[in-house]
């Protein structure tokens, strides 16, 4: 389960429990631990396809977790069996740390920071790209490429599909968007006709009124 695999699509926020800031503290605690084994990628990684298969692709299995009809020590040893030989120990210790506290359910939200937290360690920056139509391996080296050069970082892309688009691309980078959609430029040549319609129709008033 090991390895770095590009982000293609958003990690459901599924399970989450609204605690920010504890979500982040164990983030921290799981990121300094792998980087302190050096294998920190890995482990994020690990936990990603955790979150993927298990917690989203089996959330019957995060409800028996969650059961207050078993133990901490009857939860511990199916995470022990489930994931041992499977995962990275470093990950495996640290679900039981979890389940230990009662904060699985932290666990999608705190996969995420852990990433968050990494990439920007390591300079990368995550960007959702959204096209009107699938871009091919040449397009999207090319994309990165360039977005490299303007960041000044390792973008870490999302890709998605938007048909409304018409055409071109919405690059977000953290709270700035780029629209560089067909859709955008129409949308500003609507707003463009109309405004100049509307001072077109004003100046006739005006000139009446000075008739008048």
């Amino acid at each position: 389960m090991t390895g770095h695999v590009e982000t293609v699509g958003k990690i459901a926020t599924v399970l989450d429990d609204p605690a920010p800031e504890l979500a982040r503290n164990y983030a921290d605690a799981i990121v300094g631990a792998a980087e302190s084994e050096g294998m920190a990628e890995a482990a994020i990684s690990d936990l990603e396809e955790i979150v993927s298969d298990i917690v989203l692709g089996r959330p019957e299995f995060m409800v028996m977790l969650a059961s207050p009809a078993l133990g901490h020590d009857e939860k511990d040893r199916i995470l022990a069996d489930t994931f041992e030989g499977r995962t990275l120990p470093v990950v495996v210790n640290f679900l039981r740390v979890l389940n230990r506290h009662g904060r699985l359910n932290l666990i999608t939200s705190i996969v995420r920071r852990a990433r968050l937290t990494w990439d920007l360690r390591q300079n990368r920056r995550p960007v959702t790209v959204r096209s009107a139509v699938a871009l091919d391996e040449e397009q999207v080296n090319a994309l990165r490429d360039r977005l490299a050069g303007f960041l000044q970082a390792t973008p870490v892309l999302t890709l998605e599909t938007d048909p409304t688009l018409i055409g071109g691309l919405v690059v977000q980078v953290g709270d700035d968007l780029y629209d560089a959609s067909v859709k955008s430029r129409l949308e500003q040549i609507r707003i463009r006709l109309i405004e100049g319609k509307r001072h077109e129709i004003q100046s006739r008033r005006d000139h009446f009124g000075y008739s008048a």
